[in-house]
């Protein structure tokens, strides 16, 4: 049998260099994979140069939305918000400012010395440089009086999304070409998508398309990722589709010389929990059609918004849960930690009382947060 070649350098697949290609990049919660498509050496590149920079473009709904990754954590980013402020959002949903704050005040006194800080071992750390200014200070002192408290930012972040590009557009087209040689297709078929993968000059063989909706079958608020493809043997077209969290949507020309079978595949999954969709998709365009998307003929007024509005609420109802997750489990270690109990002892009632009141400490600045938003809104 003979072995196949890598769809971007022609060298012979074998056990040695083969990689097991995500379909839908890991990065943005891509699971599925395919062997015998690219070669160690080239993944690698193409990796770096074009799924990386479509990484980085869709980072912000990566975060937005808590994308679960099967390989490590989606990248914290700084966002600036709507009263000017910068905040580093993280992937589990916290924020931070982008470097610690120190201040001092004359007092009568003294000096009050104001500290905001990313983590209590940052604070310690900067207790110990005022330490050095003022020798005088007790640091155990310092560190005994220090508090730790969560605020919430009463401005909403500002993302800035920006799609397209030759990098991410051949991330997208690779995501295409590996589905149709999962499906059965052979690269050489597809000689729109090699070209614009090989050569760096070619033009671009996609487009965006919002006119009517091809998933036959769009679950309600999901912000999805799907892959299709579908060969239609009487125009000789082969076609394909990509869509990236249910917002970004682009029409692909494989070929338009095919002469094979007539197939259809689509993979499609939930990037938030990582369950595989079972998605139809209707591809029936004209070589017009085709054209128009790639001229950006085929986004009607208002369509971008009508797809970010089907999914924005379902972003903003897994954040709340997620931070609210995260604060109980804080406040319940907090509550444990400091209640007076050892581990491994019965509950006494003063522990239980002291229990509910450290748990309702940590919690306030949350409650308080979410009552604050419902009346904004």
């Amino acid at each position: 049998m003979s072995l196949p070649e890598c769809v971007l350098c022609d060298v012979k697949i074998s056990k040695d260099n083969d990689t097991r290609e995500h379909l839908i990049p890991n990065a943005i919660g891509g699971r599925k994979k395919v062997r015998g498509f690219i070669c160690n050496d080239c993944n690698n590149q193409s990796g770096d140069d074009w799924e990386s920079e479509l990484a980085k473009q869709l980072n912000p709904l990566s975060l937005f939305f808590g994308i679960s990754r099967e390989r490590g954590n989606v990248p914290s980013q700084m966002f600036q918000t709507t009263g000017g402020e910068q905040l580093k959002l993280n992937a589990e949903g916290s924020m931070d400012i982008p470097k610690p704050e120190y201040t001092e005040t004359p007092i009568e006194s003294g000096v009050q010395i104001n500290i905001n800080a990313r983590s209590m071992s940052e604070a310690k750390q900067m207790l110990k440089g005022v330490q050095r200014k003022y020798p005088q200070a007790n640091l155990d002192d310092l560190l005994s009086n220090a508090q730790e408290k969560s605020s919430y930012c009463p401005d909403m972040l500002k993302f800035n999304l920006s799609f397209g590009g030759q990098n991410p557009g051949r991330s997208i087209v690779k995501s295409a070409l590996a589905l149709a040689v999962e499906a059965g297709i052979n690269t050489k078929s597809c000689e729109h998508a090699q070209d614009y993968l090989r050569n760096e000059e070619s033009e671009a063989c996609f487009g965006y398309y919002y006119e009517h909706d091809l998933l036959l079958n769009r679950p309600e608020g999901i912000p999805l990722h799907c892959i299709s493809i579908k060969a239609f043997p009487d125009t000789k077209q082969l076609l394909g589709y990509v869509e990236f969290f249910g917002v970004q949507r682009m029409i692909i020309c494989l070929s338009s010389s095919y002469e094979g079978p007539e197939i259809t595949s689509t993979y499609a999954i939930n990037p938030i929990t990582g369950e595989e969709l079972n998605i139809t998709t209707d591809l029936a365009l004209s070589e017009s059609d085709i054209k128009a998307s790639y001229n950006y003929e085929k986004i009607p007024a208002g369509s971008v918004e009508a797809a970010f509005s089907k999914v924005i609420p379902v972003g903003m109802a897994a954040s709340v849960e997620k931070e609210k997750n995260r604060v109980l489990d804080k406040a319940i270690q907090h509550a444990f930690a400091n209640c007076g109990a050892k581990e491994g002892e019965l509950l006494l009632p003063e522990h239980v009382d002291k229990l509910t009141g450290l748990v309702m400490e940590k919690l306030e600045p949350f409650i308080l947060h979410q009552f604050s938003s419902k009346r904004r809104r």
